[in-house]
């Protein structure tokens, strides 16, 4: 290959994407170069020299951009894999190492000496991991086993909340349970099903109650703002009358016992219907009062 040719082959190669081959072919076409070499050089000698060396520098200053560029990415791997020793998830973390092991290959050479120090340093990170997610499988069966017993007592606790007799207590006692619930952690993929289901159970049973409570309870103040709402009808009519007679004012007298033993209405009604009510007795007697003078 003569020096002109030499020439256009290291301008190819400098210019070439394909770095790794220019790498590979340089020290190749430095030795047919040498090999061309005269004791006798002529101005044109001289000349193609100066442009055959400047590629060669060129394809030498990519080759050091390049190795910078592997240490820069292997040094940035190797700061990501000790943040993913701290996930909890080990599944996740496998996964993480596994996209950085790829990224490595990927991510070019640089000098012998500083890739063999990066790879050290980043398989000691990798081996912890594996260290560490072997010690936590072998661990798994003794962690489910714990969250299992802490899952059947919160079933038993939760069967004895239902059978207490007031909502509010079983309301704030199952709210509070089920936080522990959530807390208990996982007693492996099959338990944890028919566990849930067990203590599913409880909770749909305490619902089904507190349901049919407040439903009865709801029935009861209609009922009772009925019941109340009838006895001010009937002071009103004697308001209205205001004869004042020992029959008529023993049946007002009468109208307030009457509403001590029906009971509460619900906040929504209770105090509007006790001040109508109130009202009324208060006007009845005081109209009495200056009756009888």
């Amino acid at each position: 290959m003569t020096k002109e040719q030499l020439v256009e082959k290291a301008k190819t190669l400098a210019e070439s994407e394909n770095l790794a081959d220019a790498f590979r072919q340089l020290p190749d076409l430095q030795k047919q170069w040498r090999q061309q070499d005269s004791e006798v050089e002529s101005l044109s000698d001289v000349e193609l020299a100066d442009q055959f060396y400047a590629y060669v520098d060129a394809i030498k200053a990519k080759k050091n951009e390049a190795f910078a560029s592997s240490e820069d990415n292997k040094k940035s791997i190797i700061e990501r894999a000790k943040a993913a020793l701290e996930e909890k998830n080990f599944k996740k973390a496998g996964n993480i190492f596994n996209d950085l092991m790829a990224e490595w290959k990927s991510a070019g050479r640089s000098t012998k000496e500083v890739d063999d120090a990066l790879w050290e340093e980043f398989s000691e990170v990798r081996n912890q991991f594996f260290a560490n997610r072997k010690a936590y499988m072998e661990n798994l069966e003794e962690v489910h086993a714990k969250a299992k017993e802490v899952k059947e007592e919160l079933i038993q606790r939760a069967k004895e909340i239902n059978a207490l007799e007031s909502i509010k207590e079983k309301t704030a006692k199952m709210a509070a349970l089920m936080e522990d619930w959530k807390k208990s952690g996982s007693a492996g993929r099959n338990a944890d099903e028919a566990l849930w289901q067990e203590f599913n159970v409880e909770r749909k049973a305490f619902y089904a109650a507190r349901n049919a409570y407040y439903d009865s309870l709801s029935k009861q103040f209609s009922e009772r703002a009925e019941a109340k709402k009838q006895i001010i009808t009937s002071a009103r009519l004697n308001l209205a009358r205001s004869e004042f007679t020992d029959e008529e004012i023993e049946s007002m007298k009468e109208l307030r016992k009457q509403w001590k033993t029906i009971g509460n209405a619900g906040k929504e009604n209770e105090e509007a219907l006790w001040n109508e009510f109130n009202q009324i007795m208060n006007t009845y007697f005081e109209n009495m009062r200056a009756y009888k003078g």
